[in-house]
């Protein structure tokens, strides 16, 4: 099946922004409810600011699988390139991002999104042998495997096909759904039984706390004048600290975190709001209108104006052709 925004895929979300919940960096998933704890989403990096997911977490579990391109998945811990027909999971509540390797086009990932207690009742028996020794496992936060690996082509081949279950929405398709997820999931706990035998979990790092508060603060402050040092007080880190932390788990440093987010928020706004460019500079934290345009310029290589014009047309023509 090609991938068609608004037609074959009609069936699974499709984003060009991660929505936050207020003060941090876990993502709101609208289409997870409490009767079906579950989101099916077609991830097309082609629509996101630099063709990248930003850095976010969510309660639910995330199994994947690669279309198209070649995408870095990343975690503070682990960072792995994955090409078509690779298959794995990020475990719940792990911070993490994706983006497309050497910015490429085409990156396009099928990924189904759950709370573990679609598997399982917390405290039954299928919970406490199959479920909660992966969960509950800190260390172990991305995990992966790829086409050219014999041994798990089942695995991965029972993944893609499950999303055919969810697009087909014939009756009964909850049903086939969870039962390939448990079975992919069934397939990850047999491929990682030697790291699970380690142990329980393991108590966060130092340097996870300090980044956990420092992403925080930056959720919940970056409308204003806030600076590094302030990052760092937030997690009572020094100036040094705070930048061997953010250069150690994500690659970047304080300033172009706080930057990259401010500019994620202002792209948001842009295409999915109405609101005066003027407008979207305060709120964003990002200055006057002038010096708003300069940098948006420097990140987007477009005004803000120009990128709102192209995504709102953008929408604008998916939704004629769904």
């Amino acid at each position: 099946m090609s991938v068609v925004p608004g037609c074959d895929w009609a069936a699974l979300a499709s984003f060009d922004h991660i929505e936050m919940r207020p003060g941090g960096r876990e993502e709101v998933l609208d289409g997870v409810v409490e009767e079906f704890p579950y989101l099916a989403v077609l991830s097309q990096h082609d629509r996101y600011h630099e063709r990248t997911v930003p850095w976010h977490w969510h309660q639910e579990v995330e199994l994947f699988y690669v279309l198209s391109g070649t995408v870095l998945y990343a975690t503070p811990h682990e960072r792995l390139e994955l090409g078509p027909g690779a298959a794995g999971f990020v475990n719940a509540n792990v911070l993490h991002m994706t983006r497309a390797v050497d910015g490429r086009p085409g990156v396009d990932l099928l990924i189904h999104e759950f709370r573990p207690r679609l598997i399982a009742e917390p405290r039954s028996l299928l919970w406490s042998r199959y479920v909660e020794p992966l969960t509950s496992t800190t260390s172990i936060e991305l995990f992966a495997t790829g086409p050219d690996d014999s041994a798990t082509r089942g695995l991965r081949e029972t993944l893609r096909s499950s999303f055919d279950v969810v697009e087909e929405g014939a009756p009964g398709w909850e049903l086939r759904v969870r039962d390939a997820i448990s079975e992919v999931w069934l397939g990850f706990v047999e491929l990682l039984g030697p790291r699970l035998a380690e142990g329980p979990a393991q108590m966060p790092s130092a340097r996870d706390e300090r980044l956990r508060a420092m992403l925080d603060f930056v959720g919940a402050h970056y409308p204003e004048r806030i600076g590094v040092l302030d990052v760092a007080a937030a997690a009572f880190a020094s100036e040094r600290e705070c930048h061997r932390t953010f250069r150690e788990a994500l690659g970047v440093t304080p300033a172009q975190y706080l930057r990259d987010y401010r500019i994620e928020q202002a792209c948001r706004m842009l295409a999915h709001t109405t609101r005066p460019v003027a407008a979207v500079a305060e709120l964003t934290g990002l200055g006057s209108a002038s010096h708003f345009g300069q940098t948006f310029r420097a990140a987007m290589g477009c005004t803000p104006s120009e990128y709102r014009h192209r995504w709102q047309n953008s929408d604008t023509r998916r939704q004629q052709t769904s």
